[in-house]
């Protein structure tokens, strides 16, 4: 039950806009990235009783939101399309999170006027764009904040939220794992046990089905070694973004400090909040500008703000008024709120330089500003089109393949979806996501017949022309087949000149099979 509050109104009155803003926000910034697409192929073949794959002949783990994957699609089984539900689903998380900070700052801040804590996490530029952008981000974020909440509290519901936590991203495990050790370390056996025994039961599904304990996303991203000197420019992205937030961050280490000095209690809490900050700069971060920052965020300014109403209950107290660092405090509460609530709300856009954009800054992107709401809008798709065909794709890439349906897809970038490709040792570090090295039997042992972009331009490959939304793009041919050539080039979004020109320049035959990649790399 919410406390007695002399200032009920205001306060929430206040908080109700400001949700209504993060709402509007939410909704304006709404966006799908391609990497969604993966998941939405999943999603499909399971429910069209396929299995959980992505290509029919094989069993691979190539995504990394399991609960959420599953939930988009029952989304089919009630006619919500993935490209719908994701997005609204993720806002709806976003939205729950705001809801959830607002009935924890309301009853921590007796007596307050404005909600400082939902005012800050209100105008979190990329709150709004992770709320969306079809990944399972927001519901990670919100399972996440409130397991620290309920940590807090000491509730065994704790577990609930991390076994979701942990159901929807494989970082939540870190979470699961710290707090049974923290109830185990109180002798609390049962619940840990519990969920422990559930989430085996997971791990034995995944390596039942998948025949690994991981998923193949571990060895196509998280398997490649330290990636600190990645992981620290991540970190200053961040600070790029949000100049001021490194505040939030100093308040929050203040915070746990005197936690840790009081008392014992939160020695796990802190550490696997601190765990995942290592992991992640360990790991290099993520191509998505601040999206691994996202799902701790909200908790790390939680405990700057909790760190400023001890600062205001202390300077109230008369013994502490004779300390110069408490009147200097109670006469600068203002200044100490205002850049709390500044440190969210300057938002600065480290890919604009000079009123230029570049594409990236040390291999990190703004995924939002390449793909706007382009990927929402399921018309132009020629469905179906390369139901024979076996194909190569690359990154942005992956919503010609759950339109157009190909008989098999080969993701060649990182390889998600390829057991094979995503264990290649890496020999130069990149861009995270985005660092495999495509050979000549990569694609051959695969039986590879189309490559959807221009990855080995010094073959000269053929090609043919598909037209999506009057935007024309070369699909390159690796190995021709005229029965399957014939049947797309005569579909009307497909063009077949070029392909057609360039064999009677080589006078090639055009009725028969030809192999036009080669066999070796150099």
């Amino acid at each position: 039950m919410f406390v007695s509050n002399r200032n009920f109104p205001s306060f929430t009155i206040l908080s109700i806009l400001i949700i209504g803003y993060a709402c509007y926000q939410s909704f304006v910034w709404r966006w799908i990235c391609d990497d969604a697409y993966i998941s939405f192929v999943y999603a499909r073949n399971l429910w069209e009783g396929n299995g959980f794959v992505f290509n029919l002949e094989e069993k691979v783990e190539g995504y990394t939101n399991f609960l959420w994957t599953i939930y988009l699609s029952l989304g089919y089984g009630i006619g919500f399309l993935p490209q719908s539900l994701s997005v609204y689903t993720g806002i709806f998380f976003y939205l729950s999170l705001l809801v959830l900070f607002f009935y924890v700052e309301y009853k921590e801040s007796f007596g307050s006027f404005y909600p400082l804590l939902l005012v800050h996490l209100g105008l979190f530029y990329h709150l709004y764009i992770f709320a969306s952008s079809g990944l399972e981000t927001a519901m990670f974020t919100f399972f996440v904040n409130m397991g620290f909440l309920f940590w807090e509290k000491k509730k065994d519901a704790v577990f609930i939220s991390f076994l979701l936590a942990s159901l929807t991203r494989p970082e939540g495990v870190l979470f699961l794992l710290f707090v049974s050790l923290d109830w185990l370390r109180k002798k609390r056996f049962r619940t840990p046990i519990l969920f422990g025994f559930l989430f085996f039961i997971f791990l034995l599904f995944r390596f039942g089905y998948y025949q690994d304990f991981f998923p193949n996303t571990f060895y196509a991203k998280g398997n490649k070694g330290s990636y600190l000197s990645q992981g620290f420019y991540y970190l200053m992205y961040l600070f790029q973004t949000y100049p001021l937030y490194p505040f939030v961050m100093v308040l929050s280490g203040i915070q746990m400090y005197q936690r840790f000095r009081q008392t014992k209690e939160d020695l796990f809490t802190h550490a696997a909040l601190l765990l995942y900050i290592v992991y992640v700069l360990y790991v290099g971060g993520d191509f998505m500008g601040n999206r691994f920052w996202i799902p701790i965020l909200p908790y790390l300014s939680y405990l700057a703000f909790q760190q400023l109403q001890f600062w205001t209950r202390e300077s109230q107290i008369e013994s502490n008024q004779q300390k110069l660092f408490y009147r200097l405090y109670s006469k600068n509460s203002i200044l100490f709120s205002l850049i709390f609530i500044l440190s969210s709300a300057i938002h600065i856009d480290p890919l604009k330089m000079d009123g230029n954009r570049i594409p990236d800054w040390h291999g990190i992107v703004e995924e939002r500003m390449f793909y706007d709401q382009h990927l929402m809008d399921v018309r132009g798709y020629d469905e179906g089109a390369l139901q024979e065909f076996r194909v190569a794709f690359f990154g942005a890439q992956a919503h010609f393949i759950y339109y157009l349906k190909p008989q098999f897809a080969f993701e060649a970038e990182s390889g998600l979806t390829d057991k094979s490709f995503a264990r290649k040792p890496i020999a130069v570090r990149g861009r995270i996501g985005h660092e495999g090295k495509l050979s000549y039997e990569d694609l051959n042992v695969r039986k590879i017949d189309l490559l959807l972009d221009n990855r080995l331009p010094e073959l000269e490959l053929p090609f043919v022309i598909y037209t999506w939304r009057t935007i024309p793009l070369r699909f390159y041919v690796w190995n021709y087949d005229p029965k399957k050539m014939n049947l797309l080039c005569e579909r009307k979004d497909w063009n077949c000149e070029d392909l057609r020109h360039r064999f009677k320049k080589e006078n090639w035959d055009l009725h028969s099979s030809l192999f036009l990649g080669k066999v070796s790399s150099p």
